[in-house]
């Protein structure tokens, strides 16, 4: 491909395009200030109760230490927004019952055709067999409701999430 001479705005739409997947018919997301996103994904937002950030923070929800490099800012939108239409399979809550009676609610990490990776909500890996298993219920439900945040913060949040690529 040969080489182009864009201008700043000119480059700014185009990694715009980029970021947004490619989707010309894509939503428009509003990405505001990631200090004020990181001030309210810490309190207000309550987003560091359960997710974990460059080592911090619990492991009840998934790590977001490199969430900018993956996810695109309407993905992390609709995360925020809508979490039930969001979230991705592998992270959806479980309920699981061991024929020793043992009942554990967590989150699946990983799955095979003869074992279940979950993280429990005391923070424990475990790895069970399923035929150990009575009973394993995965929800359709997401652990969160969607935020009540309004759309500036909801914005910054964003910008802040966005600012997490898994570089330090």
């Amino acid at each position: 491909m040969p080489a182009f001479s864009l201008r700043s705005e000119e480059m700014n739409g185009v990694i715009a395009f980029i970021r947004a997947g490619f989707d010309p018919e894509g939503e428009a997301v509003k990405i505001g200030d990631p200090v004020r996103g990181k001030a309210l994904f810490e309190g207000e937002g309550q987003c560091a109760d359960c997710h974990r950030v460059r080592g911090v923070g619990p492991r009840t929800a998934p790590d977001l230490s490199n969430i900018g490099a993956i996810r695109t800012p309407a993905s992390l939108q609709r995360n925020l927004l809508d979490p039930a239409t969001a979230l991705l399979p592998i992270n959806r809550p479980v309920r699981l019952v061991t024929r020793f009676e043992e009942t554990i609610v967590g989150r699946r990490l990983n799955e095979d055709t003869y074992t279940v990776q979950v993280i429990d909500s005391g923070e424990r890996l475990r790895s069970l067999k399923k035929t150990d298993l009575v009973s394993y219920e995965i929800s359709d439900e997401p652990s969160k409701q969607p935020t009540t945040m309004t759309s500036d913060e909801v914005a910054d949040v964003i910008g802040y999430l966005l600012t997490l690529r898994g570089l330090e």
